[in-house]
């Protein structure tokens, strides 16, 4: 109950994301901003968690998990609103700056409820299961936009995007009612305690390994996932609603194989093994998808094995905060850095791509950077590795 509450929590947060490609064009013909406003629009989501991530992670440990998860929806149901009532894109950039907070609330609370909730020996297949939120909730909105749109406008989708978000705050705050074998673990410190837990989470290599990590994996994969309606659409003539079947699809096997990485985990296969065979995957099925003479069919088929293969390494490393954090009651920021390496490599990626992909007058060298990230990505998960091994031996040792 509490894993598909907690996962519920991340998929509204991922509508939120997938959204606004969708409604994209709507938007801009009813407010009249151009392409560089339109960017705004879509990286300022992001922008919170580059820097918020280690905070929001100590406000986690200060207020509690279930304080700051409904905190979170009910500000992503303010940002949308506002979003909603929107008359220019200043407005407009606004209300997804609040989105993004609120996101990055909810993304960092959700796993702390599923350690307190789950049973430490079912916690590998209930993170496996959590790291399915982000390609689940862009698979559905995805598809259910073209539906509402237009219907309802994009004002309308913004609108039901709220009431549904209020409406499992609702069950949220009932459901996490109920007692747990685990109290909620809240620090009462002050902001000089708060800052030095930071700084701690910071400085220590495990943290910041998992999290560089997953962030060369959360570049290359906003890369593909990014370009790819263009590529399919420029390179390939799909229509615009074919490329966005196509990309729905390709992220709905993402939260596959974020089950998947649970699975593997629950059966013992070692952490850093799942994440060196993910970014090693990505980059070999990435070849593919950019390789400009290969039969339309294969290239597709290599999308959608790159999203697959891709998705065991969220739920890898999504649930390493227990393993690495500094100390206990560090888990908290931990997933907070976490995200923020997420974001940090989301905010990267694609401006380079993009910069490489103009330059070369094509998509034909996009790869390299995919092979770039996916080198950084391997030589950080045996960093991981080397970290949960040390982390092992001394709790044998404390034993």
């Amino acid at each position: 109950m509490i894993v598909a509450l907690a996962v519920g929590t991340g998929v509204l947060g991922a509508f939120q994301i997938g959204k606004v490609p969708v409604a994209l064009g709507d938007m801009r013909l009813d407010l009249g901003f151009g392409l560089i406003a339109a960017g705004w629009v879509i990286s300022l989501f992001n922008f919170p968690a580059i820097f918020g991530g280690a905070p929001m992670g100590a406000v986690v440990a200060r207020f509690g998990d279930r304080r700051v998860a409904l905190a979170g929806l009910l500000t992503l149901a303010a940002g949308g609103l506002l979003g909603a009532m929107a008359t220019s894109d200043t407005v407009l950039q606004a209300s997804r700056l609040i989105e993004g907070f609120a996101f990055l609330m909810t993304q960092v609370s959700a796993p702390a409820l599923i350690q307190r909730f789950v049973r430490s020996e079912d916690q590998r297949l209930a993170f496996g299961i959590w790291g399915a939120y982000m390609g689940t909730g862009q698979a559905i909105i995805m598809l259910a936009a073209p539906l509402i749109i237009p219907a309802a406008g994009w004002r309308g989708l913004w609108l039901l995007n709220v009431a549904i978000v209020l409406a499992f705050a609702v069950v949220l705050a009932l459901a996490t009612r109920l007692p747990s074998a685990k109290p909620p673990v809240i620090r009462r410190v002050g902001l000089g305690e708060l800052l030095r837990d930071m700084q701690r989470t910071l400085s220590s290599s495990g943290p910041a390994a998992i999290a560089l990590c997953f962030g060369a994996y959360a570049g290359n994969y906003l890369i593909v996932v990014g370009f790819l309606p263009t590529m399919l659409v420029e390179d390939l003539q799909f229509s615009r609603g074919a490329a966005a079947s196509v990309t729905a699809v390709a992220v709905a096997l993402n939260a596959v194989g974020n089950v998947m990485g649970g699975l593997l985990l629950q059966r013992g296969i070692a952490r850093w093994r799942l994440l060196v065979a993910a970014h090693v995957g990505m980059c070999l099925f990435g070849l593919g998808i950019f390789a400009e003479g290969l039969p339309i069919a294969i290239r597709l088929a290599f999308c959608l094995a790159f999203f697959g293969i891709g998705g065991i390494l969220p739920a890898s490393a999504l649930g390493s905060a227990t393993r690495l954090a500094p100390a206990p009651h560090l888990v908290p920021t931990t997933n907070g850095v976490i995200v923020q390496g997420a974001a940090l490599g989301q905010f990267v990626a694609p401006p380079l791509a993009a910069v490489v992909a103009t330059a070369a007058g094509g998509w034909h060298w996009s790869p390299a950077v995919l092979a770039g990230g996916a080198l950084i990505g391997i030589m950080l998960a045996l960093v991981v590795r080397n970290r949960e091994s040390a982390a092992v031996q001394g709790t044998s040792e404390r034993c």
